[in-house]
């Protein structure tokens, strides 16, 4: 993989994680009491960890779980992938003199394209899951 290739991936790896902590939020604010834009702006300012947390509370407080245990584990998990994505993956590899040719290199970019394809499929899941919850929570 050329640096301008896992350049692309990573942006679009990026992009997928938005979305999905966006549907999350989308979901939050429609399975918890009260104004859906109030409580999609009440998530504003907060990180990945805090939705997820906060989504399983509410979810599982009704005691019927619209999203089952596996899939928060995965979730985290999948929050600690976007925090190296973010933080960390170009700081293992840039300052290797021709860094391009490098083995370290190479390794990210395996993880990358993993990943990228892993939270690809991620993302079309949790949009799914959040136009069913547009149904299922509607308040017309």
């Amino acid at each position: 993989m050329t640096f301008q290739e896992f350049q692309i991936l990573h942006s679009e790896t990026i992009g997928y994680f938005q979305l999905i902590e966006n549907d999350l939020k989308c979901i939050y604010s429609l399975m918890h009491k009260g104004n859906i834009v109030e409580n999609y702006d009440s998530l504003d300012k907060r990180n990945l960890g805090f939705v997820i947390k906060e989504l399983k509370e509410l979810d599982y407080s009704a005691g019927l779980p619209f999203i089952s245990k596996d899939d928060y584990n995965f979730l985290n998990q999948m929050r600690e992938k976007r925090n190296y994505w973010c933080h960390q993956a170009y700081i293992d590899f840039i300052y290797i003199k021709n860094f391009q040719n490098s083995l370290k290199f190479q390794k990210v970019c395996s993880k990358l394209q993993r990943d990228h394809d892993r939270i690809e499929v991620v993302q079309q899941n949790v949009e799914k899951a959040k136009l069913n919850a547009k149904k299922v929570f509607s308040r017309n």
